[in-house]
């Protein structure tokens, strides 16, 4: 048979509970352990459940909530300019509320056009056959294409000879109409992050942008 009684009564036995016990009452002693143990598996399964259903919940839109993850921790280090901004896969875990092997794993199912995955000078994780310790993400995010729209979209105007484009500390470099945000500036390559850089504009600002959003100055 099944009871239901409210919070404020159940606190109630157990505290009258407690004083029996201490008063060497065995049969409430025995009474507290046993609802004591049952609360705690309840308690238990319920966390569990929870859990199973966050998980569930995630891997319907992992693709989004990558995203948002790795947007509020970029801008948080870069402010507005957080395009391309690398963020290392155990924060985003923890912002996500997951252990980095089940990220990993929904990374590795996960398609997403725009999404890079860039391989760290320490330990690394195997996704699909890379080797990677971060991630960063080139263009703005759509909810059609697992939330993240192709880097080579038309839109972008990227095409294979600019993806090509390789440049090297110290390089001056002008940003293209690829990326209308900065269109036009002026400035200096200060890192190279595989297929994209960090450009300290010639307006003091850094932006992390990608090759194909650069030209050469000669």
């Amino acid at each position: 048979m099944t009871v239901n009684v409210s919070e404020s009564l159940f606190e109630q036995i157990l505290e009258y509970l407690r004083v029996r016990t201490e008063a060497s009452d065995r049969i409430a002693e025995n009474l507290l352990k046993t609802l004591k143990s049952l609360t705690s598996s309840s308690t238990s399964a319920s966390v569990h459940q929870s859990s199973s259903d966050r998980v569930d919940d995630l891997a319907t839109q992992f693709g989004q909530k990558l995203f948002d993850a790795w947007k509020e921790l970029a801008d948080l280090q870069v402010g507005e300019n957080y395009w391309s901004y690398p963020v290392m896969f155990e924060d985003l875990a923890e912002t996500m509320e997951i252990s980095v092997d089940i990220f990993v794993q929904y990374l590795a199912n996960v398609q997403i056009g725009s999404l890079q995955l860039i391989q760290g000078r320490g330990y690394n994780y195997q996704v699909n056959g890379q080797q990677a310790a971060s991630l960063t993400f080139h263009s703005a995010p759509t909810l059609k294409k697992a939330a993240i729209p192709n880097i080579n979209d038309k839109k972008q105007g990227a095409d294979h000879k600019s993806l090509g484009k390789t440049f090297k500390v110290g390089d001056r470099v002008a940003v293209n109409e690829n990326r209308q945000q900065y269109a036009n500036h002026k400035g200096v390559v200060e890192q190279v992050i595989s297929v994209s850089c960090r450009v300290k504009l010639d307006n003091g600002w850094t932006a992390f942008l990608p090759n194909h959003c650069l030209d050469h100055i000669t």
